[in-house]
Order: C-alpha cells, then structure tokens, then sequence
C-alpha cells in the first residue's frame, strides 16, 4: 500500500488558516528568488502550475495566488504522526519522503477484517487526527502502488494489478512511468517509443543497448515489475550516495562565490556522512551555467572520508576554470558516493594521521554543538551562504 499526502506542504498551511480554504495556495518561498513550487492547492492547480516549476513562472500563470514559504517544522513533526499511524496498520513502514510512505500489508487485512476495512480506517484516523486527507495505491509491488496512488487524487482509493495496469497506462506517453523524466523520454521518442505499450514490446537486450544499466530498469518499468521489498526504516538497505545542491538567487561571476558554495555544501554532505556512519570514496560537482547547460564531474579519493576538507578539495579541483570567469554559474551540486560503512580504524589519506585525527576530533566538537542548538550556530570560515 503506498500512502500520498494530498498537497501537503498546501493542505498543512490551509488548515491552520481556515481562510486560505478554497484559495490558490503555492508553497515554494519568495517568488523574487529561484526557488521552486514544492506543493500548491489543487484550486493552484487549475491555473497550471505543479511541484518543481519555477516560483516565478507559477507567479505569471497564477498572479493572484497566496505564496507561502512553507513551515519546514510544523511538516516533519506531522510527518512524525503520520508514521506512527502507519505502524497502527502495518509493522514494516517505509517513509519515502515526508509526505508519503510505503506499507507492506501481507495478511495485515486479517486483523481488520478485509483491505477495504484497514485502508478506510487509515485514511479516516489521518482525516481525525491531522484533519488532512490522502490518496491510497493498492497492488503487488511497490511501483504499481505508487503509481495507483496517484490515480484518483484527492481522497481516493486505487487497486491495481498488472492487468489494470496495462490497461490504465499502456495507452500513456511513455513518460507517465513514475521515474521516467524529459530527457529520457526525448531519448525513447527517438528510437519511436511514445507510449508504455511501445515500450512493452521491446526486448530488454535491446533497450540495454540503447542505454546500459538503464535499459533493464525500462523494461522492467514498462512491465510493472518490481522485486523491491518495503524495508521498514531501521532494516532500509545502505545509501548509495548523499549530496546537497542549491540554485543561486543570481547567477554567480565570482569564483571566490563559487569556492565558498562548494565549501557550504561540501560541509552539509560531510555531516550527512558522519550522521549516518558513512564513508565516500568518489566526490562530484555538478555546474549548471546561466544557459542552463549541466556539468557533472567526478574524483575519486585513494581512501574514503567524511570529512567536510578532504570533500572540498576533491571537488574545488575539479571545477572547469572558465566557469565564473567566463560563464556565470546558476546551480550548483555536490555528491559523495561508492559509500561503505565506517570502520574504526583512521583513514589514510592525502593528509598525514595527525592532521586527520584533528580534523575527525573538530567535526565530532562541531556536529555536537549543531545537534544540540541548530546547524546555523557555526559556519565554516569561507562560506558566505
């Protein structure tokens, strides 16, 4: 069973003022800068305007909409709710986001009686406790549930089986595949792949020639199949990776600017590591210029680390010089991967042991004080963000 908040960031704030009821609603922060729509009311909705676009954009389809922020808190402790009420319906929960989560329902319909009575009695103890409502997906694997979750929004139920499944989505652009974005789509569509049917009919040898890896993921895709298990939070399998990214509220010419927002998110992804007793071996900047033209590059580290300095370096030496200089930067990104988890033995890396026991020492005194009064008491000399 996948569980989907209906608008919740938008839903959230419209409950708390009653007056915003009815009204277009769109949380994404202040439409001057580059931020984006994370949620918007449905009546938003009407005007065109979705989750990811550009705040600015949403401004000029919908001049008289209410923008807000958003209450980061107010949204993590009720997701904080909602979890213990999924494990009121099922013992393995997995949150996929703050707003939505996975629940293995295997024989659970025996306590309640049938699925049709555990899943209404999930979707009327949300609406009495947090007097907000949400759309429910019901099949054998998890894709499928996501994807019917999705199908009768808001306040609706959907159960669908493969069968259904061919016949609600095999009609559908190719990109209605929860996973599938613009570029791939554009790359299918070259080889005269529109739809989820044309897709089917494709043999898994021959997508994979097409686009590697990826190709086995499309078929499977195109199937509805999936042999992913719900893992419940503490049995989720390791992270593959962990990154930060921010887009700049003007394009950045500078590139001091530049090194000190490498800094920043290079110290947000080292934190991320340690909190989760992670060590990466290859660091990635991604640069997207001013003509929105995207740049990944990657260096991989003789030893794995966690630590903010070692990131940094790695990634400031990788950074083509004439971005800044010649092309003005709008985003920028950077990623840790190939994470194992921590040993206990010190690191031997590009610094000498001692250097890097003081480093590991500071990191420890800093995360404590951040844990206990807030990230934002420290900053990293260097960093203007």
């Amino acid at each position: 069973m996948h569980v989907d908040m209906d608008a919740f960031f938008a839903a959230f704030e419209m409950r708390n003022v009653p007056h915003l009821q009815g009204k277009p609603v769109i949380v994404g922060g202040d439409p001057r800068f580059r931020t984006v729509v994370t949620t918007c009311s449905y009546e938003a909705r009407k005007y065109g305007v979705h989750s990811g676009m550009p705040v600015a954009q949403a401004k000029k389809l919908c001049p008289h909409g209410i923008y807000i922020k958003g209450t980061l808190k107010g949204y993590v402790y009720t997701a904080t709710i909602l979890v213990s009420i999924f494990e009121k319906y099922s013992p393995v929960v997995e949150p996929f986001s703050v707003d939505e989560a996975c629940l293995d329902i295997t024989g659970c319909h025996r306590v309640f009686g049938s699925v049709e009575n555990l899943v209404n009695r999930l979707k009327r103890e949300i609406k009495d406790t947090l007097k907000l409502t949400c759309s429910v997906g019901i099949a054998p694997t998890k894709l499928l549930a996501k994807m019917a979750s999705g199908e009768n929004k808001p306040d609706g139920i959907t159960v669908m089986d493969r069968e259904d499944f061919k016949r609600m989505f095999y009609h559908r652009p190719v990109d209605s595949l929860w996973g599938i974005g613009e570029k791939t789509k554009i790359a299918l569509n070259k080889l005269g792949i529109y739809t989820v049917a044309d897709l089917a009919m494709k043999k898994e040898k021959e997508l994979s020639g097409h686009f590697g890896k990826n190709g086995e993921g499309l078929y499977v895709l195109s199937h509805g199949y999936d042999a992913n298990e719900v893992h419940a939070f503490d049995n989720r399998p390791d992270e593959k990776s962990m990154s930060h990214e921010t887009t700049m509220v003007r394009d950045l010419t500078d590139i001091d600017r530049i090194y000190s927002t490498i800094l920043w998110l290079s110290d947000k992804v080292a934190r991320r590591l340690r909190r989760g007793e992670y060590v990466g071996r290859t660091v990635s900047v991604k640069v997207r210029s001013a003509s929105f033209k995207t740049i990944t590059r990657d260096n991989t580290l003789a030893v794995p680390t966690d630590q903010c300095k070692i990131i940094y370096e790695a990634a400031r030496k990788i950074i083509p010089r004439e971005y800044g200089l010649k092309i003005p930067v709008r985003l920028l990104g950077v990623k840790v991967s190939h994470l194992t988890k921590k040993q206990t033995e010190t690191q031997l890396s590009l610094l000498d042991n001692h250097t890097l026991d003081k480093l590991a020492l500071t990191s420890k005194a800093i995360d404590r004080i951040r844990d206990r009064y807030g990230d934002a008491l420290i900053k990293l000399a260097g960093t203007q963000l």
